[in-house]
């Protein structure tokens, strides 16, 4: 059962953990905790984790209907059957060989499934890498700061209580599970990874591990009680205040490799504790609620790759149908989830198919998420906005990240990075693999202080709780998301009120659709000395010019041209570049990667970059953009648009140069009332713009936007 996803799990293995690394995270307030009711395991039939009487019942039936994900399971039911399996990275193979054997046995009553899936669970107590090898046992899950709890702890306690009349199970079996899953997680709740971090795929390994257990073994003897006691006091503690208060609309901090396998565990303790102890935290945990909007904003226009921030070891990142499967396990009403699973998303056809079998149900209704929805999302806790043309495949796509550092591991330092893909061609891209957490491996800003103050120069730290997405507005033309991104440079004692390099720093993010994507950096430095470069990456060698620069993949180019500073010199070097060493100054690409760099002059403490992107076919003339900078306002105009920049004091006046059919101004007061003319003489086009009492004047948008069209300039 050796697959894709095993080798992806042997990948990650590889990349170090925080603790490891030996840094310290920003610490942040604790939030408030979120009461629950007392939990005991009060079953309803003769299982208490997932199976009850409908889900049985179900599962008969797609068994004698032989249904496509029965058919999927059923094979490798019989593949496990035939022979003993090696136990995969962690015990992954044996973990799905138990729950399809299990479940194959729920479904037929067939005793040979009932006898190969106990044999699993004898493997998973004592063994390490093949059945019967005895190199496993009380310290199995200590390898890699505990990695395996969540296979190895996770699936015996399925175990203990799928298999509670199986053949082969005995009382004598039922005892050695309980005390080695108290060894397991005594030890994990002394020494194991994150065991405290809500947001840590190492945490929800541990919790789902010590909530099935106790769920399973409560009433039966007092550890159990205990285990049950610990997994409700995590929930109210750790989990429901985090989710509520750091990720209230959703995504997963350490990008959804990991928040895939997540979104499964969070689902199966939802549900667990529903069919076990009576409990809904479906309310109370309202993430699972999310995914289905976020993964149709984050899958790319092709249906093959999804957003990749975060540790990916594969690029482009595939999609998966995990988490949506923990979803439809919580809650099977959840039409969304539903939708994707069954069309947007690959099946499970190897690992985790007992998912499959368990959410499969062809009498639920299901809804496309896209249908009638917003072209993009803007997730408030993470920071993150997805925005495109429209939902086909041959669309514009973008993103922009601006939030805080909320994971302890795997998390990128990459705030202010931004992507920009057409159709199924990746025009500007996360450069970094999974080694490639660095700044330097995204497109956002270096700073270079000659380590005066930074600790990663000229990469952010890891210390920026103060990031944050300030302005986010979308007209269904219009896109902006406005970044605060000075402390994601802030120093390790910032905390202590040390000095910072970087005072402040915004990146202003404007979409116009279908393919205009403008970034305004304005940035205040500590010292005139220190040096700017603005960065981006893309995967086949680019063209340069006088302040522009320009780059094809498959039938698509993306045009760059470089406003400010003035005359930019551009480069392009083949990365990797020397950069330092360990996961917070490397370069680490996934590929064939060029990093596109504009370096501001030195001698100012303010720096800026305005930089246009245009996103076209291959074979489209080249996107000219005329350079607009005037009292009080200062941009571009490209295909017919200006994008305007308004000074502190939200007026001025500019001439636009060439026709342009309309206009957006930034950088104004939201809710405040603006008067936007155009103004033509014989030589070229005006716009000012100044604030008004007129009742008639136009209201700024949130993101301190106005946009309108301007016949008067169209020639």
């Amino acid at each position: 059962m050796r697959s894709a996803v095993t080798l992806l799990a042997l990948t990650l293995a590889a990349v170090p953990s925080c603790r490891r690394c030996g840094v310290d995270h920003a610490q942040t307030a604790p939030e408030a905790v979120t009461p629950l009711p007392a939990a005991r395991a009060t079953p309803g039939g003769p299982y208490r984790l997932l199976l009850d009487g409908d889900t049985r019942a179900r599962l008969r039936a797609a068994a004698e209907a032989k249904t496509p994900a029965w058919r999927v399971l059923s094979s490798l039911c019989e593949e496990a059957t035939a022979e003993h399996l090696d136990s995969g990275y962690q015990g992954f193979q044996w973990a799905d060989a138990l729950a399809s054997t299990a479940l194959c046995w729920h479904a037929t009553r067939d005793p040979r499934y009932g006898r190969a899936a106990v044999a699993y669970l004898n493997a998973l107590l004592d063994d390490r890498f093949a059945v019967g090898d005895e190199r496993g046992g009380e310290t199995v899950v200590r390898h890699d700061s505990g990695y395996g709890i969540r296979t190895f702890g996770v699936y015996s306690a399925l175990g203990y209580d799928w298999l509670r009349d199986a053949p082969g199970m005995t009382p004598a079996l039922r005892a050695r599970t309980r005390a080695r899953l108290g060894q397991w997680l005594g030890w994990y709740a002394r020494d194991g990874y994150l065991r405290d971090h809500a947001l840590s795929n190492y945490y929800w390994g541990y919790l789902t591990a010590l909530a099935l257990s106790g769920l399973s073994a409560s009433g039966e003897s007092p550890e159990g009680d205990r285990w049950l006691e610990g997994a409700r006091t995590k929930l109210e503690h750790d989990v429901l205040p985090a989710f509520r208060e750091r990720l209230p609309d959703g995504g997963w901090p350490e990008g959804f490799q990991y928040g895939e396998y997540t979104g499964l565990e969070i689902g199966l303790v939802v549900r667990a504790f529903q069919t076990a102890a009576g409990i809904d935290l479906r309310t109370a945990l309202p993430w699972l609620g999310t995914l289905a909007r976020h993964h149709s904003h984050a899958l790319l226009p092709d249906g093959r790759s999804v957003y990749d921030g975060g540790t990916w070891g594969e690029h482009p990142a595939r999609p998966s149908p995990l988490a949506l499967s923990g979803a439809l396990l919580a809650s099977g009403t959840d039409a969304e989830a539903r939708y994707m699973v069954r069309h947007l998303l690959p099946p499970l056809t190897r690992e985790h198919a007992w998912v499959r079998l368990l959410v499969e149900d062809p009498r639920a209704s299901e809804r496309d998420p896209r249908v009638g929805a917003a072209s993009s999302l803007h997730l408030r806790g993470l920071g993150l906005t997805f925005a495109r043309s429209r939902f086909s495949s041959d669309a514009v796509w973008t993103s922009f990240q601006a939030g805080p550092f909320l994971a302890m591991d795997h998390q990128d330092k990459d705030q202010g990075h931004f992507e920009l893909w057409r159709g199924s061609d990746g025009l500007v891209v996360d450069g970094g693999d999974a080694e490639g957490s660095a700044t330097i491996n995204h497109n956002t800003l270096l700073i270079d202080d000659h380590e005066d103050h930074m600790n990663y120069t000229p990469n952010q730290g890891v210390w920026g709780s103060g990031v944050r997405t300030t302005r986010f507005f979308d007209d269904g033309t219009l896109v902006v998301a406005v970044g605060d991104l000075a402390d994601a440079y802030a120093p390790k004692c910032a905390a202590e009120g040390c000095p910072r390099s970087v005072e402040g720093l915004t990146r202003t993010f404007v979409y116009v659709r279908p393919g205009l994507l403008v970034l305004d950096d304005r940035a205040l430095l500590a010292s005139a000395g220190y040096g700017v470069t603005w960065i981006a990456h893309v995967t086949t060698r680019p063209t340069l010019g006088r302040a522009a620069a320009s780059a094809s993949v498959g039938g698509s180019r993306v045009d760059m041209a470089f406003l400010e500073p003035p005359n930019a010199t551009l480069s392009a070097p083949k990365e990797p570049t020397a950069s330092g060493e360990g996961p917070h100054r490397q370069n680490h690409p996934w590929g064939p990667m060029w990093r596109i760099e504009a370096k501001s002059p030195i001698g100012s403490r303010e720096r800026g970059f305005t930089v246009f992107l245009s996103a076209g076919a291959r074979s489209a003339p080249k996107t000219n953009v005329t350079r607009v900078s005037s009292a009080g306002l200062r941009g571009g105009v490209a295909a017919g648009t200006a994008v305007l920049f308004a000074s502190a004091e939200g007026k001025g006046h500019a001439a636009l140069g060439v026709p342009a059919r309309s206009v957006v101004v930034l950088d104004l007061e939201p809710g405040r009332r603006y008067r936007l003319e155009p103004e033509v003489d014989p030589t070229s086009c005006f716009v000012s713009v100044r604030l008004t009492p007129d009742p008639a004047g136009r209201v700024a948008s949130p993101a301190g936007s106005l946009r309108a069209t301007i016949p008067a300039c169209r020639r």
